[in-house]
Order: C-alpha cells, then structure tokens, then sequence
C-alpha cells in the first residue's frame, strides 16, 4: 500500500474520533448523580452518524416491541439540528450517551418538577413523556434540564431551564438533548436510569393537547422486580413508563400510627415496590415544591383500589411515583375531596 494511501485512511480514522464518546460533564454530582459506565463495549453502527451501537434488542420478556410507531423521530428543520432517533432504539440501548439527539411524536405524562437541589447551587427540573400510541416496557422518557443556579439561602426558581413551568400530560412535545444514565454515587449496585438532558437554549417544542397516556397494569411480581433494583435491561425497559397497581394495602408506620413514613414514603404489604411523593411534592403546584398541603395522609389501615404513578428512581430506590395525590391514588389523599386536579 503507496504511503498516500496510507496517511488518507489514518486521517480517516481520526475525523472519526475515538470508539466511545465521552462521558458529558455534569456541574453537581448531588444534582443528578454518577452516569453509570457500561461494562461492554457494543460495536458502533459504521454506517451512521456514530451515535447508534449495533447492541442488539434485549430478549427479556419486559423488552419493548420492534415496531417504530409512534415516539419516532422528530424533524430537525423545526429543531437544533439533532440527529432524530425513536424510544425504541434508546429502550434498546441502541443510542450512545453523549451525542444530541432528537425524539418526536411525545407526549407528556407528568407535570414538571425539580428533581434536585445541590448545596453548590444548581436546579435540576424534569418531567416525563411518551409514547401516544404505547404503554408498558419501552413507552416512557424520563427528560431532565438544568435551570439557573440558585444563591445560598434561596430556593430554586422555575423559568430558566429547557422544560415548560405548566407542562400538563396531554402536551404533544418534540424534544432534543444528550442522553445519559444516572445513578447516585451512594447506590452501589442500583441499575441506572436513563435520561434526556435538555439545555436551555434548544428547549421542549409544545403542540396542540391530545389524550393523556394510559398506565399499563403491572402484577406484584413485576412490581417486586422493579423495587430490587438490579435488573439494568428491565428497568431500562421500564423506567418512565406510566403504570398502575391494583388491590394492595399500606404498611402501619409505627412510629406514628399512620400509613405514611417520613418523607412521603407508603410502603405495602404485597410487594417491595415503596410508593414516593417526590413527583408531586416537588412540582410548581400549590405553593410550588415542598408546599406543606402537598404531603399526603393516610391513615391505618387504609386499602388501595389502584395506585398510579411513573416508575422512576428516587435517590437508592425504584419506586411508583404518582403524579397527583388526588387523581392518581385510590383512595385519594386526605384533602383531596373537592380538589382539582393539577389546579
């Protein structure tokens, strides 16, 4: 081979840049937690863009169908010019962390909340979205972004990051960012969850208000699975999704005789699977995050007819994470009796 040859394809090689992209910075690590490193290193689709592996679909039971439809790519001309990919190639883990992407065809399934607030300042919001078409394994993203910093003292203000302050279910949105998969640094052996960080300065598009997702039904089998926490292809699967659990009654906490531990954890007797107030305790209604008529109440012994909510992980835990203490939880919260939902 001629040495001009030689020194083009070299050249070639390096436009390509190096086999796995970089993990993206993260300004606090309290904000958002570690991304999770992957112990393989799947092969790069050398006919694309560099930002899709040749990982091939999962043969779980709990993995999502093939079948594009709905939650596919977004036009890039209405867009910041991402490269459009469908929730079925970031279910399957066929996108690459790092590379901006865009997803279309959404819609939201949860209202806007601040998932964390560091001690060095930074806000992280984030709200869920998915598939209009599909529920279960595969339908849910869980979309993140990063507001303006808050001062020592002063609580997070809404309005400056990618996501809408009155972001409702039922929003048709198109979206583009970087994905990556968090996990506490603490949680040692949790499965990661994955994410779509959305900057301020390419934000969620809006369109016209369609159904709201449906909650796939889950048994207490599946509910267990998620609650251990180990399984990264499951809760890949299934993180974000919209599902509901029926027939199971609250654990007594002792400490005070009701059926809510601290921090607006319900905890059930048929399943590991804690349900969490994070989701509309920390959202902008009613006072805005960690508004004191937000908690909710229940006594003991109190059953549940169905309990609704997105399957998300809270700091250590996969859990349900309701949307609405009133509309999602059966029987509602007390207060909830001639409340609105989502006011």
């Amino acid at each position: 081979m001629g040495l001009h040859w030689w020194l083009f394809i070299v050249g070639l090689s390096a436009c390509r840049g190096p086999s796995t992209a970089p993990e993206p910075s993260e300004p606090d690590e309290a904000a958002a937690g570690n991304r999770a490193g992957s112990s393989s290193s799947p092969s790069i689709d050398a006919g694309g863009s560099g930002l899709r592996t040749t990982e091939p679909l999962g043969a779980d039971a709990g993995a999502p169908p093939s079948d594009l439809g709905e939650g596919g790519s977004s036009n890039t001309a209405d867009g910041c010019g991402a490269e459009p990919v469908t929730l079925d190639e970031i279910h399957s883990g066929r996108v690459r962390s790092g590379f901006p992407v865009a997803v279309g065809k959404l819609v939201a399934s949860s209202q806007k909340f601040l998932v964390s607030e560091a001690k060095s300042g930074s806000c992280l919001w984030g709200g869920f979205a998915a598939s209009p078409t599909r529920t279960g394994a595969g339908s849910g993203l869980f979309l993140v972004s990063f507001g303006t910093p808050h001062a020592e003292g002063e609580a997070c203000a809404p309005g400056s990051d990618g996501l809408p302050d009155d972001l409702t279910p039922g929003d048709s949105i198109d979206v583009e960012g970087t994905l990556d998969a968090y996990a506490p640094a603490a949680c040692d052996g949790t499965a990661p969850a994955q994410q779509l960080r959305i900057d301020a300065t390419c934000p969620a598009r809006r369109g016209p208000s369609q159904a709201e997702p449906e909650a796939a039904v889950i048994d207490r089998a599946l509910a267990d699975r998620f609650a251990a926490g180990k399984d990264a292809q499951l809760l890949r699967d299934w993180s974000g999704a919209l599902v509901r659990l029926d027939g199971v009654a609250a654990l007594q906490d002792t400490d005070d005789g009701d059926a809510v531990f601290p921090f607006g954890v319900v905890r059930l007797e048929q399943t590991a699977l804690e349900v969490h107030s994070r989701l509309y305790y920390f959202d902008l209604t009613e006072g805005g995050p960690r508004a004191s008529a937000k908690a909710p109440h229940y006594a003991y012994p109190t059953t549940f007819r169905s309990l609704t909510g997105v399957v998300f992980l809270d700091y250590c835990s996969w859990v349900l994470a309701p949307r609405d203490r009133c509309a999602d939880l059966s029987p509602p919260s007390d207060g909830c009796a001639a409340q609105a939902r989502r006011p």
